[in-house]
């Protein structure tokens, strides 16, 4: 089997080294030159992983019709914001029938407020299953072969066929039938782990901290049965499990971003220009808000997150709104 996957990043890197443990020929598209000739002619990618060895039958090219021809599967592991060109370059040139689309990037797209599988349905069209494959999955440890467990949900497919095709001995993949549910609690993580860098920054201790995670966790869920997710999801893989590992890895670029705010007294959009990969928290702060208005609902973490990033509000000031808040029950 050929895999294709679109993005030459860490985290297509690393399911590219995973997939090809088992799969025939594992092939990348990018768009950044000294990454693709790096995984093409050396077998490694040093922007991301140093001198870690690729396997023989994983290679890149910047020419996508190169990379889609002949593949078994799609796998779009690119910034949220980009997926919809790509996907439209994906039609363009032509999948055959039945190929599966199946995205591992997590976000919405702030235009629309539309989830990345609904993207690529608009422009993939029908005749193609779409899934995605989301949970606690850092790059960095996937690379390693790190024991790491993941969600695939969609439609279009018969996905548990896909389980043992997706799955190794340190890759253990199961189905769920919410993938309203899934996507939106792999995206909306990203402003909790971003709340929690903030709090970090400040130093404000570990009961601060497992005090945004629990609330911020109330947040998901409120947001995405809103949506139509299942709350049982939100206390899953992609949920629960996501934001555990987001929140407190020191691979977290959300985290780590919230972090940086809270410690530089530097404007947030500067550190956001300056990063290297793309802090998808910070956009889906905007589209949660967004959300929030639109089916009057109450993300009191994610705002003060937005008021931080956007409106230049100090994090101390934020958390004391949070703190001083009308007290009300926990199930609220």
């Amino acid at each position: 089997m050929k895999a294709a996957i679109l993005g030459t990043g860490s985290w297509g890197t690393a399911f590219g080294r995973h997939l090809a443990g088992s799969w025939e020929s594992v092939a990348l598209w990018g768009i950044e030159a000294a990454q693709v000739r790096a995984i093409a002619d050396e077998h490694r990618n040093p922007a991301f992983f140093g001198d870690l060895a690729l396997p023989s039958n994983m290679t890149a090219s910047l020419d996508l019709a190169t990379v889609l021809d002949g593949a078994d599967a799609v796998f779009m592991i690119l910034p949220s914001q980009a997926i919809r060109a790509v996907a439209r370059q994906v039609h363009d040139i032509g999948l055959p029938d039945g190929v599966p689309v199946i995205s591992l990037s997590k976000g919405l797209e702030l235009s629309t407020l539309k989830r990345l599988s609904v993207v690529l349905e608009e422009e993939i069209g029908a005749n193609h299953p779409i899934g995605v494959l989301l949970g606690p999955s850092h790059a960095e440890e996937v690379v390693r072969g790190l024991p790491t467990a993941v969600v695939l949900a969609g439609r279009g497919a018969d996905w548990h066929s896909w389980q043992p095709r997706l799955s190794s001995s340190t890759f253990r993949v199961y189905t769920n039938h919410d993938a309203v549910g899934v996507e939106i609690a792999s995206a909306f993580k990203n402003v909790i782990a971003i709340a929690v860098g903030l709090c970090d920054g400040l130093e404000l201790g570990d009961n601060t901290r497992g005090t945004v995670m629990t609330r911020g966790l109330s947040e998901m869920a409120r947001l995405g049965v809103a949506l139509g997710g299942d709350h049982a999801t939100f206390y899953g893989l992609a949920g629960i499990g996501d934001m555990i590992t987001t929140c407190t890895s020191h691979h977290s670029r959300n985290r780590n971003f919230g972090e940086a705010v809270a410690r530089a007294q530097e404007d947030p959009q500067s550190l956001l220009d300056h990063s290297v990969q793309v802090v998808e928290g910070a956009v889906m702060t905007r589209a949660a808000l967004k959300l929030c208005a639109k089916h009057s609902i109450e993300l009191p973490i994610t705002q003060e997150v937005h008021d931080v990033l956007f409106s230049g509000k100090d994090p101390r000031s934020a958390m004391r709104g949070l703190m001083e808040r009308t007290l009300r029950c926990e199930g609220e």
